[in-house]
């Protein structure tokens, strides 16, 4: 791609210090939890390993595309836990490679558990050059002639209440607000993306009349300095812990599709497709997200029949 509008190039290239929403979204934002608050690093099974891949607006050129791949689990008996997780963001002159780790420290009580989470992380900002059109060629923020790299660190942190019913977080991304600045060797050149704080709230409830049919029901809201708020409602139903199916409502921007199959009780593949609402359906096909998860039930206890973690129930195999 060689062209790019510039209503794209001004969302990634800013002369002055505008803020924006400038992380991926994830349809699946209940299976990408892991992502979006670093408390939540240990409470799935014992262990749970994702891989995903998002086209957003097929066919758009220059459409965001979003490789992620993480993986933790949880020791100390259950009271902590540890993950990584990279991921590969491509909007098109751009492209962020976000490399990370987290940590979380659960507190247990006699129906909930509390997480507390930090993360830090490194970002590898890519600006290709030669891949941008301006309409004013001489622009001081932008170099057309060379590819442009560099790496900003960063921390994540949040909180994550939860049981087999429930959960309620809030998890804060990019809270060191750092700075990308391109061209450092080029006088003439002062190309820079500052990062703005994101936080994620996110709500959920399990409800079920008969254990072989769970409803999943999840909000997620994101806030981000002088950017609308984000708000999405999704609702899955898990079947006989082999099957799910469900519909997101994404606010004044699309609907999505879920489907999904578990097999050999341990992996799960789930897609996702988006129909757009707003403006953008015109100039696309919509949004395809899949994910691919393994992860391992907890262990029975040897006396009891009692799982590692008290708050699992014997059955509830879902991967939520």
């Amino acid at each position: 791609m060689k062209k790019v509008s510039l209503y794209i190039l001004f969302i990634l290239v800013v002369c002055n210090e505008i803020q924006a929403q400038q992380l991926p979204y994830y349809t699946q934002y209940r299976s990408n939890i892991f992502l979006l608050n670093p408390a939540v690093t240990g409470t799935k099974r014992t262990v749970d390993a994702r891989l995903g891949y998002r086209y957003q607006w097929a066919g758009y050129d220059g459409a965001p595309r979003t490789s992620m791949v993480s993986a933790h689990g949880r020791f100390f008996k259950g009271k902590m836990g540890a993950g990584l997780f990279m991921v590969q963001d491509r909007i098109g002159p751009s492209k962020q490679t976000n490399l990370g780790v987290n940590y979380a420290f659960h507190i247990r009580f006699p129906d909930c558990e509390l997480s507390m989470g930090a993360g830090g992380l490194f970002t590898k900002y890519t600006l290709e050059g030669g891949d941008i059109t301006l309409h004013n060629t001489v622009d001081p923020s932008i170099n057309q002639y060379i590819a442009s790299s560099v790496w900003v660190p960063d921390v994540n942190a949040g909180i994550y209440l939860y049981n087999d019913r429930f959960h309620i977080g809030v998890g804060a991304l990019h809270l060191a607000q750092q700075k990308a600045n391109f061209y450092k060797g080029d006088s003439a050149k002062h190309g820079k993306i500052p990062y703005s704080a994101h936080v994620n709230l996110s709500v959920g409830y399990n409800f079920a009349q008969n254990p072989e049919y769970v409803w999943e029901s999840n909000v997620l809201a994101t806030y981000v300095t002088g950017v609308p708020l984000f708000l999405d409602y999704t609702l899955r139903l898990h079947i006989k812990e082999k099957m799910l199916c469900g519909l997101s409502l994404r606010l004044h921007d699309a609907v999505a599709l879920h489907l999904g199959v578990t097999f050999l009780e341990d992996f799960q593949v789930t897609y996702s497709y988006d129909f757009l609402l707003s403006k953008m359906r015109h100039t696309n096909s919509g949004s395809h997200e899949i994910v691919i998860t393994y992860s391992m039930k907890p262990l029975r206890g040897k006396k009891h029949g009692k799982t590692d973690n008290q708050f699992v129930k014997q059955k509830y195999g879902y991967m939520f």
